[in-house]
């Protein structure tokens, strides 16, 4: 009971705290929850990516003063910054868990402590208009299967799929930008689109009305470009394309001449034989053969054997006639005269 007790009483002071913030001069109130310090300082609360509290406080002449920063939601207790921003060894902001994402639907108090028991409180009774969500990632484009038409895909986000709009702002070549209605989808469609020309597409998201409207929308994506022309290349492109392109022709042209030098070698042992060198084979002859022409010229033994004959004649002896014989014959019978 006493501690609950307590807690009503902080809230309660917090909320004077907020009721007191003035640009006017004040005194300490009886409870001690807030003075104003007499300098105009903002402070701005925004949920991001439904993850955690950002607090930024600026002032038109930052003083070198020890800031201090606490917060709390309705029913929680307060408790100082666990995660400070600095600019110049000076603290200028605050990083604080959300915890549940319900928790963007409760009030939520701050107060910043400048020092000398002085306090700026500021309070909201929702942040639920103040949720600012990361842009989209990973956006790719491509030509979809209808003709003079171009779509933009990106990664949906880990919000819930109805929770979250996006809008997609598109131009053509240096032409004005093109928004979007905003859509539950995570892709876009663009037609008809022009030959030749350059498009560059870009998405930012934000809460839907489903989920808990916001006012504010994530910053822009990376910018993606898309060219419907593919015979249109950029320089570096075209650099690669002509190095490849160079590299295979150069090794087709090496093998191509490999195998053509291997077959003509081929074709020169085949039909031109080696001619031996005549001087070498002359000394050969007679240094070597003793001049026996037959061993020199190796003729191979089935080549000896056709000439030889494979048959036997038998010895046909002439003799000549002597003279004797000769003398005989001519003073033979002579014919005589029949009477």
């Amino acid at each position: 009971m006493g501690g609950s007790f307590k807690m009503q009483k902080h809230v309660l002071a917090d909320i004077l705290c907020f009721g007191c913030w003035s640009r006017s001069q004040f005194s300490p109130r009886a409870d001690g929850s807030c003075i104003n310090t007499g300098y105009k300082v903002n402070i701005s609360c925004l949920i991001i990516n439904l993850e955690y509290v950002e607090c930024n406080w600026t002032k038109p002449q930052m003083q070198q003063i020890n800031y201090t920063f606490s917060s709390v939601f309705l029913h929680n207790s307060s408790r100082e910054c666990p995660q400070y921003l600095q600019e110049h060894r000076q603290n200028v902001g605050c990083r604080i868990p959300l915890g549940a994402p319900l928790r963007r639907f409760d009030p939520f108090h701050t107060k910043l402590s400048v020092g000398r028991n002085q306090s700026i409180c500021k309070n909201y009774t929702t942040l639920k208009h103040r949720v600012k969500l990361d842009p989209p990632q990973n956006l790719s484009v491509n030509a979809s299967g209808r003709e003079g038409e171009v779509c933009v895909h990106w990664i949906r986000s880990n919000i819930k799929k109805d929770c979250v709009n996006y809008k997609v702002g598109y131009r053509k070549a240096s032409g004005p930008w093109k928004i979007s209605t905003p859509t539950l989808y995570s892709s876009y469609c663009v037609s008809p689109v022009s030959s030749g020309v350059t498009y560059t597409f870009q998405v930012r998201s934000s809460m839907s009305d489903m989920c808990g409207a916001s006012d504010f929308w994530s910053d822009w994506s990376d910018p993606v470009q898309w060219n419907n022309n593919k015979d249109v290349r950029t320089t570096a492109q075209r650099q690669v394309y002509w190095h490849v392109l160079g590299s295979v022709l150069g090794v087709i042209i090496l093998i191509s001449l490999s195998l053509l030098l291997c077959y003509s070698e081929r074709i020169k042992v085949v039909f031109v034989p080696v001619v031996p060198d005549p001087s070498k084979s002359l000394q050969d002859l007679f240094k070597k053969y003793n001049g026996n022409v037959e061993s020199w010229v190796y003729i191979s033994r089935e080549l000896k054997d056709a000439f030889e004959p494979d048959y036997t004649e038998s010895p046909c002896v002439v003799c000549e006639p002597s003279p004797t014989s000769e003398t005989k014959t001519k003073d033979g019978p002579t014919e005589q005269p029949v009477s």
